[in-house]
């Protein structure tokens, strides 16, 4: 394994490496890193001209004509960490608006039955000729057993692990603060279907909204559960409009804030603790380089620029040591490193690469990992999981 060092963009540094791409195809890409198809990872990079804000006030369904089921998957399109034993895989049907989900509480050794947790969209209608979704459905795993989707539009909420559904404006509690029980959810590089911060109690699957005042009036676009319970949050609109960084040490009663400039995107937030954090940017168009890492001390009062660039790099998150865990790719999709800095991100090196073994690559508060196959074709069948970019362990996919 190389073990390439480095303090800014270096061709012998990450050799599959090009100029960095904008940010709205960096997002494109990341929107399907969880993806287990080449095809589908290709066809995901095509940079987005904005992003739609879906609010969590929603109207009432209506009813439209039942699309027929299809028949379980034998694997599916997304995988969300949970936990260090637990995980859910999700499948978005192609040809309808059926979303399942599986769920594993043993690293992949058993998984539960698709067609136990099936949700069936009603707003979002297939084409009765081609079979294509006139709107398709958007969904995030908000633990373990709280899953939301947004049916064109329309919230919908699970705290059953998908077997019941219901109206998420309706099921969604609101309070001025999150309760010390209550895990803030980790979203990042665009937290859609989510528009504002939610948290999770874990052993009830409840979920919790703010009613206190957001620090930005832009959407949520990312946001990090630091290792104290504070929380890291950047809110930004799709198309280069301005953002904001922002930190909160009082589970999101007050927050404090920082605008970057109007030609400035942010790729992901994460904190160490309620004083120390990074964001990953997209520069303006006039600076040189990849992304840039900025840190503050002051708890997001104050941004510095590291000194760090980050070609094609889109994914970041705190190891159990304190290291920072990036996810990058070469010019083919196919290839993921981990990269990690164990110096305030002054340097990265290259952890670990799957080369073409590997379809994606993600992180959560604490982890990273990427996936691999021990055949020479096929989908994936595992992925490989590490805190600290030096102990890797293995958690299989459902077969």
């Amino acid at each position: 394994m190389r073990g390439h060092e480095f303090s800014g963009f270096d061709v012998d540094t990450l050799t599959e490496a090009v100029s960095p791409p904008s940010l709205d195809v960096l997002r494109s890409t990341a929107r399907s890193r969880r993806r287990r198809s080449v095809a589908m990872v290709a066809a995901a990079l095509v940079a987005l001209a904005g992003l739609a804000v879906v609010p969590l006030v929603t109207g009432a369904d209506r009813p439209d004509p039942v699309v027929p089921a299809d028949p379980s998957p034998t694997q599916g399109d997304t995988f969300t960490l949970t936990g260090p034993d637990s995980g859910v895989d999700i499948d978005l049907s192609e040809d309808s608006c059926v979303v399942r989900f599986t769920y594993t509480g043993d690293r992949g050794r058993t998984w539960s039955d698709w067609d136990a947790a099936r949700f069936q969209g009603t707003r979002c209608t297939a084409n009765v000729a081609t079979g294509t979704p006139s709107g398709r459905n958007e969904v995030a795993v908000l633990g373990e057993r709280s899953y939301l989707v947004s049916d064109a539009g329309t919230l919908h909420l699970s705290t059953d692990f998908g077997r019941t559904w219901r109206d998420a404006n309706s099921a969604i509690v609101a309070v001025p603060a999150f309760p010390a029980t209550a895990r803030p959810v980790f979203c990042g590089f665009d937290c859609r279907p989510l528009s504002e911060p939610l948290a999770v109690d874990p052993s009830s699957g409840t979920v919790y909204r703010l009613t206190a005042k957001t620090p930005s009036w832009r959407p949520l676009y990312s946001l990090y559960p630091a290792a104290d319970g504070s929380i890291w949050a950047a809110y930004q609109m799709g198309s280069t409009s301005g953002a904001t960084l922002a930190r909160s040490a009082d589970g999101g009663a007050t927050w404090t804030a920082s605008e970057m400039g109007d030609d400035v995107n942010v790729a992901a937030v994460v904190g160490l603790d309620d004083r120390e954090g990074y964001a990953l940017i997209d520069p303006p168009a006039t600076a040189s380089g990849g992304l840039r890492l900025l840190r503050t001390t002051d708890g997001a009062k104050t941004w510095t620029d590291v000194g760090v660039s980050l070609p094609w790099t889109w994914d970041l998150t705190v190891g159990s040591d304190g290291s920072l865990l990036a996810i990058s790719t070469g010019a083919s999709t196919e290839f993921a490193r981990l990269l990690v800095s164990r110096d305030g991100g002054k340097h990265f090196t290259v952890a670990r690469e799957y080369g073409t073994s590997v379809m994606a690559a993600s992180v959560a508060p604490g982890y990273a990992w990427l996936y691999g196959r021990d055949g020479s074709a096929g989908e994936p069948d595992h992925i490989l999981v590490t805190s600290d970019a030096t102990t890797w362990s293995r958690f299989a996919l459902k077969p």
